[in-house]
């Protein structure tokens, strides 16, 4: 009769937890649908400052396999060429760099189209070599050589470390887990606690707790 009442309560909890991810899902997908409908009205309009804005914040809604991310990478990087194209180059130089800024703000252990990235780092670096040098130092070097340092900056790492990551995910969702497990499974049967069940369970709390703190320390 208990393990039956259990199994109810395990079964009702992970139907709640499932439906609250797809309820996620479905607020982060439609919010980057709006945002780039915006942005598709704004690019017809020809106002391509505000077309970046929201073209940004549509990948910042961020989820795999969405088309609308995908559709707002290639409009970013199209509104910089024609820019580029016209002599623009403050507002390439904004598009190159929103859409740089924008993929990795939605990175977590893996940074989506890192291509990209690669290709907005070789436009931005151009663009701001051939600003006008505010140094006597930098007007002394030639373009290539300002390139080459902008670049050097552009491509430092300061990804957080996908190893660690993986173990603060591992850490959070145990702690969360064994503490679900300690409600149900140590205050049960007759005497409403079972002490041993609470040493375990409790144990497993605290580890997994740690490795959380560690995780996000490291990380």
């Amino acid at each position: 009769m208990i393990n039956s009442t259990l199994k109810k309560r395990f079964i009702g909890i992970s139907v709640v937890v499932f439906l609250m991810i797809v309820m996620v899902f479905i607020k982060v997908y439609s919010g980057s649908i709006k945002e780039y409908e915006k942005g598709e009205k704004s690019f017809g309009k020809g106002d391509m400052e505000a077309s970046i804005v929201y073209y940004q914040r549509s990948i910042q809604w961020y989820t795999p396999f969405n088309k609308y991310v995908s559709g707002s990478v290639e409009r970013l990087w199209e509104i910089g060429n024609k820019a580029e194209k016209k002599g623009e180059d403050a507002l390439a130089l904004k598009a190159y760099q929103e859409l740089r800024s924008s993929l990795y703000s939605v990175r977590s252990f893996y940074t989506p189209y890192p291509e990209w990235i690669e290709r907005c780092n070789d436009k931005i670096s151009s663009l701001v070599a051939k600003k006008e040098p505010y140094s006597k130092e930098d007007r002394g070097k030639t373009f290539g050589q300002r390139k080459a340092e902008s670049l050097k900056i552009l491509k430092k790492d300061y990804a957080p470390n996908v190893f660690w990551s993986i173990f603060l995910e591992i850490g959070f969702i145990g702690w969360i887990g064994c503490t679900i497990g300690f409600i149900f499974r140590v205050f049960t049967g007759e005497k409403g606690f079972d002490g041993r069940r609470a040493l375990l369970w409790g144990g497993l709390i605290i580890i997994f707790y740690a490795l959380w703190i560690v995780g996000m320390m490291r990380a």
